[in-house]
């Protein structure tokens, strides 16, 4: 087959359009967009937090003065006097984030497959997402002596207000407020799994157990860990459920000491440390979960 000709003129027309000037008023014009946004992460994100670690370095309240002592005793204090509450947010945050697993997985087990109204159910999911703090109210005047729920758990011989400030309740209010984190992603990790994977496991003999262990949960893992990663990242910064649900056990988080230290002691310089602290640990964990909803999520 004979070749067309190009012309010349068009040659150069294409030329000149991928020529280097060309070229720099594009990446000029992409930064120009961009620097808005990169303004405002720097002013609102990143200079908040650089601060935010600056005064961790300084005794009490001495940076807000004119001469700021610096020091690394914050951190050697929390080692030395406050890993007990670290560990408490850690425990809680785990436990409550079992329990959203236990009671998530099913859930969005059936939401995924027998469910026809998805999106209502996701809009009646996410409502809880609006704040744990009516959450916690909410549970608080249901088990009062005179609260709706106290007659139901007498008939089940369970003492309404034995429940009251008490751990097992301190992590169901936090359970209840992340439980859509969970059934998010594993409904999202379930959407990439072919139901006829489960239909041929079962014309092959297999039992239910058999299917749910070998097909469906190992398909579904990454969403499982992502929902369970992020529903324990929320949990690190828990706050209002221990106040009014829980005892003084679990009233010694991070979230709650951070707050007795800056706002009644003044030790500005122990509470940063303490936010330092939590940041990290939600930070790594909201990466571990960012990294396995993607593949959750199908990206």
């Amino acid at each position: 087959m004979k070749e067309i000709p190009v012309p010349v003129s068009l040659l150069e027309a294409e030329a000149a359009e991928t020529s280097p000037r060309r070229l720099r008023r594009e990446s000029f014009t992409g930064l120009g967009l961009l620097t808005p946004a990169i303004v405002i992460v720097i002013l609102f994100s990143l200079a908040p937090l650089a601060y935010l670690v600056l005064v961790s370095f300084t005794r009490e309240s001495t940076f807000f003065f004119n001469n700021p002592v610096y020091t690394g005793g914050n951190y050697r204090t929390i080692v030395n006097r406050y890993m007990p509450h670290v560990w408490t947010t850690i425990r809680l945050a785990t436990l409550a984030s079992i329990v959203n697993l236990v009671f998530g997985f099913p859930f969005a087990y059936i939401l995924a497959r027998k469910i026809s109204y998805r999106e209502l159910v996701r809009t009646l999911m996410v409502f809880p997402l609006v704040g744990p703090l009516y959450l916690a109210f909410g549970l608080y005047y249901v088990l009062l002596p005179n609260g709706p729920g106290a007659p139901i758990l007498e008939f089940l011989g369970i003492n309404a207000t034995s429940l009251l400030f008490s751990e097992p309740m301190t992590i169901f209010g936090m359970a209840l407020f992340t439980f859509p984190f969970m059934v998010m992603n594993v409904v999202a990790a379930l959407a990439n799994v072919d139901p006829t994977l489960e239909e041929a496991a079962s014309t092959l003999g297999a039992e239910s157990w058999q299917t749910f262990t070998r097909v469906v949960f190992p398909l579904s893992w990454p969403g499982i860990l992502a929902g369970f990663l992020m529903c324990f990242g929320w949990n690190l910064g828990v706050y209002v459920v221990p106040i009014l649900l829980g005892s003084t056990p679990q009233q010694r988080v991070l979230s709650l000491t951070l707050q007795q230290k800056a706002m009644s002691q003044f030790d500005y310089g122990l509470a940063a440390a303490m936010g330092v602290v939590l940041m990290v640990l939600a930070f790594s964990v909201t990466w571990i979960s960012l990294r396995f909803s993607r593949g959750a999520l199908g990206a």
